[in-house]
């Protein structure tokens, strides 16, 4: 007769995993089928899975047991923003892509900012990076200190340079410096976008201004009185005023 559920022997925890501020108990399974990582380090061949014992300096109970937790199958508790990057982090480290996966598509409902973009391509988030590269190179103006993130990465700046070199009146075919002369000079190309944009706002002023300005004759004429024809006199002297100034009126 096979014993109830209740009644059977349950085979307890058999990894001790030692964190900065303390140890936890867990099955070695759960995590050597969910990592490649685990698997490896836990091997026969290695110190850890002779010993039964795991260290992972750097790292803290609170975020292991979520990712722990995030790896059981029976598992249904939802991501939030915090976890979301928590899990993100530790997925990549390991090696697990299906959670990994699950936090980058959580993540592209979230804003996009300079924390976000740094954040998606250390942790090699695909979705979430491209997202932020396509909401800051539509915006480049707004986006350039934002982009400052991406100077220890040449693969992805590479790819909005061009866009850069544009915004800020640099020739496109300015090859891309090294990641350590990018750095540096990035408040320099963040001033040239900013001046660029004055320089086109006050252009844009300009040009509705000169437009405005081909009324004005007309609009004094309306104003003046017509005694001694005040109205006429007033229209041609802003006229030729205007003329005289560089002005087709």
């Amino acid at each position: 007769m096979v014993d109830p559920p209740s009644k059977r022997a349950r085979a307890g925890p058999d990894l001790k995993i030692i964190l900065d501020d303390g140890e936890l108990e867990v099955h070695a399974l759960i995590l050597e089928l969910a990592s490649p990582v685990f698997a490896s380090m836990l091997s026969s061949d290695m110190k850890e899975g002779s010993e039964n014992l795991v260290r992972l300096p750097g790292k803290i109970k609170t975020e292991f047991q979520t990712f722990y937790k995030a790896l059981q199958l029976y598992s249904m508790e939802a991501l939030t923003p915090s976890t979301a990057l928590s899990l993100a982090k530790w997925a990549d480290e390991y090696q697990v892509e299906a959670l990994k996966s699950k936090c980058d598509d959580f993540l592209i409902s979230k804003p996009v900012d300079a924390i976000a973009l740094e954040h998606a391509v250390k942790h090699r988030l695909e979705k979430r990076t491209r997202q932020c590269l396509n909401v800051m190179k539509a915006n480049i103006e707004r986006h350039v200190d934002d982009l400052k993130v991406l100077t220890g990465s040449q693969e992805h700046l590479k790819e909005i340079w061009p866009v850069i070199c544009s915004k800020a009146g640099f020739p496109k075919q300015i090859t891309l410096p090294p990641s350590e002369h990018v750095d540096s000079m990035w408040s320099f190309v963040s001033a040239a976008i900013s001046s660029r944009i004055k320089l086109q706002s006050k252009a844009e002023r300009l040009e509705v201004l000169e437009s405005e300005i081909q009324r004005w004759p007309g609009m004094l004429y309306d104003h003046m009185p017509t005694t001694n024809k005040a109205d006429q006199k007033a229209s041609d002297w802003l006229t030729q005023r205007l003329r005289s100034n560089g002005f087709a009126v």
